[in-house]
C-alpha cells in the first residue's frame, strides 16, 4: 500500500481513538461477551441411591461365569457364617437339662418364653443375610436361602410379626412362573389336588448334589410361626395342603410329621399327637431331636395307659445316647413304671440305691434321691421325707429338682395338716421356681394363706388344751401342771447349758472342735479361707461391731429394738404349742424359768365361767374362719366339710348353725354328694325356714326385712367402696371381710363380692402379676355366683373383656403424650420416665395449640384405666352419706416373710441420668446376679417422686443383703455421675409398697424405714 493511504488512514484511526468508548454503540453490545467462560461447565449427574441388586437386575445377561461368582459369594461371604452363628445360638440356647421331666416336656428344648437367645447375636445374622440379599444378583440361588435365615432369626426373637412376613415373601417371590408370565400366581390344580410347593428336581446320582429352594422350607417355618401367634386353624389349612401336594418334596415328610405333632401337642391334644410324631421320629436325622421326641412319645404313652410301649421308648431314648440328663431321666421313668408292678416297688428302690453308687450318675444324686421319696410316699411318709431331705443336702446345679424337691417335702406336710412346716417349703419352692412352673399358682396360693391356716390351727389345739386340762379333776389337774412345770423347768436348763456352750466358742462354725472339758476350742488351721485366720476373724469382729453394735444372734437381726417389740407385740404371731399339746399361753410373760410353778401355769386356765366362755368363743371363731380359708382359699372341700362337721359336732348351738349348714349344702353340692345335699336341705327349710339362707335355697334370692340393719348394711358397703376407689385396696378387703363376718349373708351380697374381686384385680396391677389367672378366676368366680342378677352379670363381662384385652389397653395407655398446658404449669414432669414396671400411668391428653383437654381424650383414659384397674362403677344403692373410711394409725407393718423390693428413691434427677442409672444396674445385676433374676424398673409415685425398684426378693433378708452390697457400690461404681445427696435405698415389703402407692406418703414410710431397721 502506498505511504499516502496509509498517511490518510492513520488519522482516521487516531480519531477513532479519541472518541469515547460510551459513544460505540458496537462496543456497547459485544461488551457481555467477554465475561462469558471459555468452557462450557458440566451438568450434575443424578447419584443413583438404589441398592447394588436392583442394579445388577437390570443385566440382562446372566451369563454361566455371572452366575458362578454371585452364587459363590452369597453362599461363603454371607450365607454360610449367618448360617453357623444362627445354628450356633440355637445349640447354646437350650434348656440344658433344666427341663421338668416329672411332667410332659416342652416340645422344643428352646423356646421363645426361655428369653435365652442373645438378641445381638440373632441381630448380627439378621444383618448378614441382609448385606447379602442387597450386594448380590436376586438371580442368585442363595438368596432364598438368605430370606430364610433371616425369617428364622426373626422367629428365635421373638418378632413374630416380620418372622411370618418374611417366609410369607419367599412363599410369594420365589414361586416357580414361565418366562412369558407377568406375575406369579401361588396356587394350581395337579392331578386334583390343590399344589402350592416347588417341584424339586433331584433324580439320577447328581441329583441328590443340587441346590434346592428354601420356599417348601419356608411353608414349614410360616406354620410354626402361626403355631406361636395361636392361628391353629390357618395353620392346619396349610397342613392340610401340604400333605396332599403332590409337589412336596419327600425330604420335608418328616419335618412336616413334626410340625403337625407340635400343632396337636400344644392345643392338648395329646392322643392324635402319637402318630405323627412316630412318623417324625423315623424320617428324622437329627439324633439330639430324636431322642427328644423318643421321650415324648414314652411321656404321652404313660398319659394314655400304656405303659409297656412307655418302657420301650424310653429303652429307645437310652439307645439314641442322648444328653446325660435325659439318659439318666429315662432310667428313672424305666424304674417308676416298674414301681407300678406287683413286687416291683423293691426292686425299684434297690436298683435306686446301685445307681447311687455308680460314679457316672454322682451329679444326680438329688435326682436319684428325689425319686426314692416319691415312690415311697405315701406308702411310708416317713421314709419319703427322709429321701428328700437327702436329696437337699446332696446339692446340685440343677435349680429345678430343687424347687420340686421342695414342693414334694411341702406337699407332704400339707397332707399331714402340718401348716406351718409346708409353709417354710413353700416359701423356699416360691423362691427358686422360674415363672413357667407348671404349680406356680398353687405354690403361691397355699405359701400366702397356710400362716393364717396354722394360726387358726394353733389357736383350736391351744383352746382344746385349756379346756381338757381345766376339766380335769383338781387332784390329777394339780398333778399334770406340777409334771409340766418341771419338763419346762428342764428344758430351760438344757436351753442354758447349750447357749454357754455355744458362749464359750464366739465363732460357731465348723473349724472349731472339742476339747477335753467339752467345750469348743478353735483349732489352728491353715489355708485361705476366712474363717482359718485368726486375724482377719477379728477385724471382722470389730468392724461388725463397730458398724451394727452388738447384736444378739437372732433372725432378722437388721431390725431394730422398736421393730423387734412391734413383731414382739403383733396378735398374729403363731403360738408356740408344747411337746404335749399345751401352750405356752399358760405361761406368764416374762416369767423366770426358775419360778414357773403349777399354781403360776393354772392363772392361764379357763376355770371360772367367763374365761371358759371366752375360750368356747375363740375357738367357735377359729373353727369357723378355718373351715372359709379352706373353702375359699385353698379349695379343699372335703377338709372345709369336715371342720364344720366337727365344728357342729362339739358346739350344737352355734350362734351361726344356719350359717355353717347352708356352707354344707354347697360344699356337698360341689362334691355332687345328693344324699348329704338333700339332708341339709330339709333341715335348713324346716327348722331355719324364715332365715336368709332358706330364702335363697327356694328362690335363689335373699332379703332383709330390718330397715335400719339394711341401711347400716348399705352404710358399710359405701365405705368399702369408697376406700376403693381411693385407691385403699387393703381398707377395701378389710371392710368387706368384717362386713361378711358381721352380717353373713345379707341382701347386698352379691355388690360386696363383686367389690371383692374388683379390688383382685386391681392388687394384681399394683403388684406386677404378669398373669391375669387369679383375676379371671375371682370375677368367674362371682359370675358364676349370680347367674340371675343381670347387673352382676354385666360389670362381670366388662371385667372379663378388660382382662382379655390387656395387653391392647396397655399398648393404647403407653402410647398417650404427656404434655403441659398454656400457663407453663407442668401436668407431669417432662423430665420423669414414663416406665412402670407393675401398672401404666393414667396420662392426660392435651390439645396441642390451645393447651385444652380434649373431651374424647377425657372418655377414652377415664374408661380404659378403669377397665384395667377394676374401677367398674355400680349404681348407687342407697342414698345414707358414707361415713368416711377410718385412717389406719400405723399403716405399716413388718413382715420377713413377705415379698420384698429395693427401692432406689430420687429427688429431682433428669430423665438423662434415670434411664442411665436403670442401665447400669440392669448391667450390674446381669454380670453379678445372674441366678437371681432381679429385674429392674422405674417407677412413677407422683409428679415430683421417682424411684428404680428392684424386684422380687423372696424375703426381708435376701432383700436387706441386696441393699448393703447396692448402696455400697452406687456412688462408687453403678452411677458416679449422680450425686449422693439426690437419692436414697430403702426396703420395702409388698404389702407395704400397696399401702405406699396408695397413700403417696413416701416420707412417712422413711421414717417407718430408719425407726424399724438398722442401716448404718
Amino acid at each position: 500500500m502506498a505511504p499516502a493511504v496509509l498517511a490518510q488512514i492513520k488519522p482516521r484511526n487516531q480519531a477513532q481513538q479519541q472518541q469515547p468508548r460510551q459513544q460505540d454503540p458496537q462496543s456497547q453490545s459485544q461488551k457481555p461477551l467477554l465475561n462469558k467462560p471459555l468452557f462450557k461447565p458440566k451438568e450434575p449427574r443424578i447419584q443413583d441411591r438404589r441398592p447394588p441388586s436392583e442394579v445388577m437386575l437390570e443385566k440382562k445377561h446372566w451369563t454361566f461365569k455371572r452366575r458362578f461368582f454371585q452364587n459363590l459369594a452369597t453362599r461363603y461371604n454371607y450365607y454360610f457364617h449367618a448360617r453357623v452363628k444362627l445354628d450356633k445360638v440355637v445349640k447354646t440356647v437350650n434348656r440344658d437339662g433344666q427341663d421338668n421331666y416329672n411332667v410332659l416336656l416342652p416340645f422344643y428344648p428352646t423356646s421363645l418364653q426361655s428369653q435365652g437367645f442373645s438378641k445381638t447375636e440373632l441381630d448380627s445374622v439378621i444383618e448378614k443375610t441382609n448385606m447379602a440379599i442387597q450386594l448380590h444378583d436376586p438371580r442368585g440361588k442363595w438368596i432364598d436361602d438368605c430370606f430364610l435365615l433371616m425369617g428364622r432369626a426373626y422367629f428365635y426373637e421373638g418378632d413374630l410379626e416380620n418372622a411370618n412376613k418374611t417366609f410369607q415373601y419367599i412363599n410369594l417371590t420365589f414361586a416357580p412362573k414361565k418366562k412369558d408370565e407377568y406375575k406369579t400366581v401361588v396356587g394350581a390344580s395337579e392331578n386334583d389336588h390343590i399344589s402350592i410347593a416347588t417341584r424339586e428336581k433331584r433324580k439320577g446320582i447328581l441329583g441328590r448334589f443340587k441346590h434346592v429352594s428354601a420356599r417348601n422350607d419356608a411353608f414349614l417355618w410360616r406354620a410354626k410361626t402361626l403355631l406361636e401367634q395361636k392361628e391353629y386353624d390357618e395353620v392346619q389349612a396349610l397342613l392340610n395342603i401340604l400333605s396332599t401336594d403332590p409337589y412336596f418334596p419327600a425330604r420335608l415328610d418328616g419335618g412336616l410329621a413334626e410340625v403337625r405333632a407340635y400343632s396337636n401337642y400344644i392345643q392338648g391334644r395329646y392322643p392324635e399327637t402319637i402318630e405323627p410324631l412316630k412318623v417324625a421320629i423315623d424320617k428324622s436325622r437329627d439324633r439330639v431331636a430324636r431322642a427328644r421326641m423318643h421321650f415324648i412319645l414314652g411321656q404321652l404313652y404313660l398319659q394314655q395307659h400304656h405303659a409297656d410301649s412307655a418302657m420301650d421308648k424310653f429303652r429307645d431314648v437310652i439307645a439314641s445316647r442322648p444328653d446325660p440328663m435325659m439318659d439318666f431321666q429315662a432310667r428313672l421313668q424305666i424304674a417308676k413304671i416298674n414301681a407300678k408292678k406287683e413286687g416291683g416297688l423293691a426292686r425299684s428302690q434297690e436298683g435306686l440305691r446301685h445307681m447311687l453308687k455308680k460314679e457316672r450318675f454322682s451329679r444326680f444324686r438329688d435326682a436319684i434321691l428325689y425319686t426314692m421319696g416319691t415312690l415311697a410316699y405315701p406308702a411310708d411318709a416317713e421314709a419319703a421325707l427322709g429321701y428328700l431331705q437327702k436329696s437337699l443336702k446332696a446339692g446340685g446345679d440343677n435349680m429345678v429338682q430343687r424347687t420340686l424337691t421342695y414342693k414334694a417335702i411341702a406337699d407332704i406336710y400339707y397332707d399331714q395338716r402340718q401348716y406351718l412346716d409346708a409353709k417354710k417349703y413353700y416359701d423356699s419352692t416360691a423362691g427358686t421356681m422360674t415363672p413357667d412352673f407348671v404349680d406356680a399358682a398353687t405354690v403361691n396360693v397355699r405359701k400366702t394363706v397356710l400362716a393364717d391356716v396354722a394360726a387358726k390351727r394353733a389357736v383350736i389345739q391351744r383352746e382344746d388344751s385349756l379346756q381338757r386340762i381345766a376339766a380335769m379333776p383338781e387332784s390329777d389337774r394339780n398333778i399334770f401342771l406340777a409334771k409340766m412345770a418341771a419338763t419346762l423347768k428342764t428344758a430351760a436348763a438344757e436351753k442354758k447349758k447349750n447357749d454357754a456352750m455355744q458362749g464359750a466358742n464366739s465363732y460357731d462354725n465348723p473349724a472349731f472342735g472339742m476339747n477335753n472339758n467339752g467345750a469348743y476350742s478353735p483349732k489352728e488351721e491353715k489355708g485361705d479361707w476366712y474363717f482359718y485366720n485368726p486375724a482377719s476373724k477379728s477385724t471382722g469382729y470389730s468392724e461388725f461391731k463397730r458398724r451394727w453394735g452388738s447384736r444378739q444372734v437372732a433372725d432378722n437381726w437388721r431390725r431394730s429394738q422398736a421393730g423387734n417389740l412391734h413383731v414382739a407385740n403383733n396378735n398374729d404371731a403363731p403360738v408356740q404349742m408344747s411337746t404335749d399339746g399345751a401352750t405356752a399361753a399358760a405361761t406368764p410373760e416374762n416369767l423366770p424359768p426358775d419360778s414357773i410353778t403349777g399354781e403360776r401355769l393354772a392363772q392361764g386356765l379357763p376355770l371360772t365361767p367367763e374365761k371358759l366362755a371366752n375360750s368356747h368363743k375363740l375357738d367357735q371363731d377359729a373353727r369357723f374362719e378355718l373351715g372359709k380359708l379352706y373353702y375359699d382359699k385353698l379349695e379343699n372341700y372335703p377338709l372345709a366339710i369336715e371342720t364344720y362337721d366337727s365344728l357342729l359336732l362339739k358346739y350344737p348351738d352355734h350362734p351361726r348353725k344356719p350359717e355353717i349348714l347352708y356352707s354344707l349344702y354347697v360344699w356337698h353340692g360341689k362334691l355332687n354328694h345328693a344324699a348329704d345335699v338333700a339332708r341339709l336341705k330339709d333341715i335348713i327349710l324346716k327348722q331355719y325356714g324364715n332365715t336368709n339362707y332358706a330364702d335363697i335355697i327356694r328362690s335363689g334370692g335373699n332379703r332383709d326385712t330390718d330397715l335400719a340393719r339394711k341401711k347400716t348394711i348399705s352404710a358399710t358397703y359405701d365405705s368399702a367402696y369408697t376406700a376403693f376407689r381411693n385407691g385403699d385396696v387393703a381398707g377395701a378387703l378389710a371392710i368387706k371381710h368384717r362386713a361378711d363376718s358381721t352380717y353373713g349373708v345379707n341382701f347386698m351380697q352379691g355388690r360386696f363380692d363383686l367389690l371383692e374381686a374388683m379390688a383382685i384385680v386391681k392388687q394384681d396391677t399394683l403388684i406386677g402379676v404378669d398373669s391375669t389367672q387369679a383375676s379371671r378366676k375371682a370375677v368367674l368366680a362371682v359370675m358364676n355366683k349370680y347367674p340371675g342378677d343381670e347387673g352382676i352379670h354385666q360389670q362381670t363381662q366388662a371385667l372379663l373383656d378388660a382382662l382379655d384385652h390387656r395387653n391392647e389397653l396397655v399398648n393404647y395407655l403407653a402410647k398417650l403424650e404427656i404434655r403441659k398446658d398454656n400457663n407453663g404449669g407442668p401436668l407431669l414432669d417432662e423430665n420423669i420416665s414414663m416406665k412402670y414396671p407393675w401398672q401404666n400411668p393414667q396420662p392426660v391428653l392435651v390439645d396441642r395449640i390451645n393447651g385444652a383437654k380434649t373431651p374424647a381424650a377425657l372418655a377414652d383414659s377415664a374408661h380404659v384405666s378403669n377397665q384395667i384397674a377394676g374401677n367398674v362403677p355400680t349404681a348407687p344403692i342407697a342414698t345414707v352419706a358414707p361415713p368416711p373410711p377410718p385412717k389406719p394409725i400405723t399403716p405399716y407393718k413388718l413382715s420377713a416373710d413377705n415379698p420384698h423390693f429395693v427401692v432406689l428413691a430420687f429427688q429431682r434427677v433428669s430423665k438423662e441420668l434415670m434411664d442411665e442409672g436403670l442401665n447400669q444396674f440392669t448391667r450390674y445385676n446381669a454380670s453379678k446376679h445372674a441366678t437371681d433374676k432381679i429385674e429392674v424398673g422405674s417407677f412413677v409415685l407422683s409428679p415430683s417422686e421417682t424411684m428404680l425398684i428392684f424386684r422380687i426378693f423372696a424375703n426381708e433378708d435376701k432383700a436387706l443383703n441386696y441393699f448393703d452390697e447396692i448402696r455400697e457400690e452406687a456412688a462408687v461404681s453403678i452411677i458416679p455421675r449422680i450425686r449422693p445427696a439426690d437419692y436414697s435405698f430403702f426396703v420395702i415389703s409388698r404389702d407395704n409398697f400397696i399401702l405406699l402407692n396408695s397413700t403417696k406418703d413416701l416420707i412417712g414410710y422413711r421414717k417407718f424405714f430408719s425407726d424399724n431397721y438398722v442401716t448404718q
